[in-house]
């Protein structure tokens, strides 16, 4: 388990962005400047180390409470190496009461804007239920079901997993600190609600269990009798099923791609920075290849980007970058749902 986004928060804003080490007390971040972006030079260090053969690592602390605040104290890159290459000096007990000493420091000499502090926690929270439901970390793999092969595919977990998140950004307090970060999950929520309903339109469910798939129906092949005419109007309307889900997802990239961004600007300015954008992976194509595709907004101005419904992408997805479909089909106002 990864230290989650909320940690990170807590830790470095509990601890005033500076070094907890008696005597040091570096300021661990510096923000950004016209030139340059900001700059981190602070590191979180595990009390009882992540693994058991590290420093201070004999614990019957689990693996996830290894990552969690109560385990961790931010330290310089110098201390940081101090500590850990030092674990009789620095033992579990005494970097506890160094980091507790700290804390008492920080709200005595730094007057740390707590209201601040407390909506960048809840902010955090939020973004680490988006992180997990929309399978952030997994996202070329899961869309590649998505574009891959012709026939738009979702695991029946993951499609539960979107449909919770959906249910869960509609529900949420916000802190209005942030609007712009706001807003762009208001608009990936959007997306994401326009995208399951559009999925499962002409969706059906094969397999069982953790195996278990909606897969895009192939319609024309639901006739009982030969009829070229009917056959040939039921495989325009998969073909265009198939083209209106891919360029929803498409756009459900650029939306969580926005979001990474209004992230790293408001809450933490090195979120995936070492990841890089999410990308998505199309094909086979004809000479049995993949693609690999960078998918972000044109512009940062939301009014231009904001996702504007249905009919409006079906009508400007042509004027894309990259995209699978075009022309509106009137069948899908209202749209009708067959989820079983």
């Amino acid at each position: 388990m990864a230290i989650s986004i909320r940690t990170h928060k807590m830790l470095w804003g509990r601890s005033g962005n500076r070094c907890a080490i008696p005597g040091c007390k570096r300021v661990l971040y510096e923000d950004e400047t016209l030139t340059d972006d900001a700059a981190l030079v602070g590191e979180e260090a595990h009390i009882v180390a992540r693994s058991q053969d590290g420093p201070r690592g004999d614990s019957t602390l689990t693996a996830d409470e290894r990552d969690k605040y109560d385990n961790l104290v931010l330290l310089c890159s110098i201390h940081h190496k101090v500590v850990d290459d030092q674990p009789f000096e620095y033992t579990v007990d005494k970097l506890h009461k160094i980091k507790s000493d700290h804390l008492e420091w920080v709200e005595k000499n730094l007057s740390p804007d707590d209201d601040r502090q407390k909506d960048d926690e809840v902010y955090a929270m939020y973004i680490d239920k988006w992180i997990e439901l929309a399978g952030i970390n997994e996202w070329k793999g899961w869309t590649s079901n998505v574009f891959g092969g012709g026939e738009p595919q979702v695991f029946v977990s993951r499609y539960k997993k979107l449909r919770d998140l959906n249910e869960y950004l509609l529900a949420r307090h916000w802190p209005k600190r942030y609007p712009n970060l706001e807003l762009a999950f208001q608009n990936f929520r959007l997306i994401l609600n326009e995208f399951l309903n559009v999925f499962i339109k002409y969706s059906q469910k094969i397999g069982e269990d953790e195996n278990a798939l909606y897969t895009t129906e192939k319609i024309y092949k639901q006739l009982r009798k030969w009829d070229e005419k009917e056959y040939d109007r039921l495989y325009r309307i998969f073909e265009y099923q198939v083209d209106l889900v891919q360029d929803l997802a498409i756009e459900l990239t650029k939306a969580a791609n926005y979001i990474c961004t209004q992230i790293r600007k408001n809450v933490l300015p090195s979120f995936r920075l070492a990841e890089g954008v999410l990308l998505i992976e199309t094909g086979p194509d004809i000479n049995f290849s993949w693609t690999t595709v960078r998918l972000e907004y044109p512009s940062n101005d939301f009014d231009e980007i904001r996702y504007k419904g249905l009919r409006h992408l079906m009508e400007d997805r042509s004027n894309w970058n990259y995209h699978f479909g075009n022309g509106i089909s009137e069948s899908y106002f209202p749209i009708n749902y067959n989820e079983d």
